[in-house]
């Protein structure tokens, strides 16, 4: 039987952050490996034509940006079941085809200050509609984050 797959979604916010700590939890507890995907496009294209030449980057720079990001938020974590993955493209695509053989996708959402409801916004969306698993969406420093601490602090004693 194969090693069951958790996607979570990064992309350095503290929502994503939140996710990613829930993700971890959650691996441990179903033995599953998980992979922190950050989807990257490349914006050398958005650049004005008056624009400074010292202010672009080159798509090999972003990438590599990109990179340090992800490796960065799993190397934070700490948690050996937990790999970072960078691709390329828009996120919802990037994500919805992740999730082709994955078990659960897990993504951060936003509490809107004057809101009474997170915001839930395009990506999540998306993958709320069509993933191919199912999909757990992680407020930060909600009853779901508290609840993986506990876990990961459990894990490591």
């Amino acid at each position: 039987m194969d090693q069951p797959k958790i996607v979570v979604g990064i992309n350095g916010s503290m929502a994503s952050q939140a996710a990613l700590r829930w993700a971890a939890a959650e691996g441990l507890l179903r033995g599953a490996r998980v992979e922190a995907v950050y989807a990257w496009e490349w914006s050398g294209g958005l650049h004005a034509p008056y624009a400074p030449l010292s202010n672009r980057t080159c798509r090999e720079d972003e990438h590599a940006a990109a990179i340090g990001v992800a490796e960065r938020a799993v190397r934070e974590l700490g948690e050996s079941h937990v790999a970072p993955a960078v691709v390329e493209g828009p996120p919802a695509q990037v994500l919805l085809r992740a999730t082709l053989d994955a078990d659960l996708l897990v993504l951060g959402a936003h509490e809107a200050e004057s809101e009474p409801y997170p915001v839930i916004n395009p990506v999540v969306t998306a993958c709320l509609l069509r993933a191919h698993c199912p999909v757990v969406v992680v407020l930060p420093g909600g009853e779901q984050e508290r609840h993986a601490e506990a876990v990961l602090a459990g894990a490591r004693s």
